[in-house]
């Protein structure tokens, strides 16, 4: 392993977000080689879709395999910002042996991680909103022409809860906020986690570790980066969503080119074989 590419190493890095420039060398990666891009894109929404009906079981696969499918697109991008002609089945390199695990747990602890404050955050402001809730479901019952056995039903659930003090509202509100900063901090500060683990194929813990570490010390700048990777995907969406065909691997192109600028490129001529 060389020392500049060791996890203490890149953690440490001196740099500056650029995010234009981000952007710009993102789209030439992506414009390279648009049609693998939306095809994969496409293949990966069909795939989803058939899991996601499959009662049970589809939901759990579906989580499974989405790290490793979203990991197809970094090793497809490497490929290119390598300066090497990838081929279609680059993107399912997430899904070989030396890959597979720590794509899989890498992307595992990232949603546990994230979703715990998430989850607890929305507990609290579920419970906050009840008091307005059911005063909303009391006024829907009594404007109604007929009675609805639902609406009823549901309104006597409520009833049975423990009553929110008025002045514990705001109190929820507030630590529901607090929970929340958190899950975007590590949201943020994970984003080269995936990345290291397919470019420079670290373990999970070191990846987690030094993608948080280098985020951090520009973390605000990240911030405003995947604001406005966000914010492309959400025109691509009001594009009556065909606009995220080219948004949705346009933005992973971005991260790739951060990637390459901040960190480096691992110096080998194959991306794919341990070295």
């Amino acid at each position: 392993m060389y020392s500049e590419h060791t996890p203490q190493a890149i953690a440490n890095r001196c740099y500056q977000v650029r995010i234009g420039q981000y952007f710009k060398e993102g789209w030439q990666i992506f414009s390279s080689q648009p049609a693998p891009y939306i095809g994969f894109l496409v293949l990966m929404t069909i795939i989803n879709g058939l899991l996601n009906n499959i009662p049970r079981v589809g939901l759990i696969v579906s989580t499974i395999l989405s790290g490793p499918f979203a990991a197809g697109y970094y090793f497809f991008s490497f490929r290119i910002a390598h300066n090497q002609r990838p081929t279609f089945s680059e993107f399912f390199n997430g899904f070989k042996n030396n890959y597979f695990l720590p794509i899989l747990l890498t992307n595992l602890a990232m949603v546990l991680i994230t979703n715990v404050f998430v989850i607890s955050a929305s507990i609290l402001f579920m419970i906050a909103g009840l008091p307005l809730l059911q005063s909303i479901l009391e006024q829907a019952a009594a404007e109604a022409a007929e009675p609805d056995a639902d609406l009823e039903q549901l309104l006597a659930l409520l009833e049975q809860l423990p009553p929110v003090p008025a002045g514990l509202t705001p109190v929820l509100i507030f630590l529901g906020v607090v929970l929340l900063l958190p899950a975007i901090y590590f949201g943020i500060a994970y984003v080269f986690a995936v990345p290291l683990v397919v470019e420079h194929q670290f373990d999970v813990w070191p990846a987690l570790e030094t993608s948080r570490r280098l985020v951090s010390r520009n973390w605000w700048r990240f911030f405003f980066l995947i604001v406005s990777i966000v914010f492309c995907n959400i025109l691509g969406v009001c594009l009556c969503c065909v606009g995220l065909l080219v948004t949705g691997p346009w933005s992973n192109c971005v991260i790739v080119a951060a990637y390459r600028d901040i960190i480096g490129l691992r110096p080998t001529t194959d991306t794919t074989n341990p070295s």
